[in-house]
């Protein structure tokens, strides 16, 4: 399995860590742009990362595997936790926006994939009623944080176990969001807080070559 993990927004060998963040329409098909000309996403040079040999259960009680994702899509992978002030909410919206800004023939092939980083208090019901406020096409998944953070290091994301801190409850995970091919294999990522635009600009050509 094909492991690194990033560092200041670029790969580096697997000893180093990710900076850590505590916290549809229809219409015409959408142009394609090259992948390289998007400023905040980042090609995974060479064979894909992992894939992730674990497994999350779904908020419905439904098994989701990193290996098969979603069958005839591409998937957008993000770990965070619902109770974070700040980037995982952004990140969501920014995706949920892009999502509505771009054509139905897109969007169809897009799945995006929620994986709680704070399990312990993200229960099945959290989940669903968290994700349902960017978009209820959104999947969300929990599974024990050991197997989280074994999934998300074969993706380069770092991810600390919560820990209470002069009593603040603290959950520390990177903030990438990464793109898998329908094999599990992470073929590229967003850089932690990219912009809308990005979003929008990179995903029919990332639906065009793997889903």
């Amino acid at each position: 399995m094909n492991s690194l993990v990033r560092s200041g927004g670029l790969l580096a060998a697997a000893a180093a860590l990710t900076t850590l963040t505590a916290c549809g329409a229809s219409g015409p098909s959408a142009s394609i742009v090259p992948l390289t000309s998007v400023k905040d996403y980042n090609v995974v040079p060479g064979q894909p990362l992992g894939p992730a040999t674990q497994t999350a259960e779904q908020w419905n009680g439904r098994s989701w595997s990193f290996r098969k994702p979603a069958t005839g899509k591409v998937t957008l992978l993000y770990f965070g936790y619902t109770s974070c002030p700040d980037v995982c909410p952004i990140t969501m919206s920014d995706l949920a926006m892009a999502m509505r800004e771009l054509p139905a023939d897109v969007t169809g092939k897009v799945w995006v994939q929620f994986v709680s980083t704070d399990p312990h208090r993200d229960t099945p019901h959290k989940l669903r009623s968290w994700i349902d406020e960017f978009n209820p096409d959104f999947h969300a998944a929990r599974a024990p944080i050991d197997d989280v953070i074994t999934a998300a290091r074969a993706y380069g994301i770092a991810i600390q176990k919560p820990k209470i801190t002069r009593g603040d409850y603290e959950v520390t995970h990177g903030g990438d969001v990464v793109v898998l091919d329908q094999h599990g294999g992470e073929v590229g990522f967003f850089n932690e807080l990219a912009p809308v635009k990005d979003y929008r600009a990179a995903i029919p050509a990332l639906v065009e070559k793997y889903a």
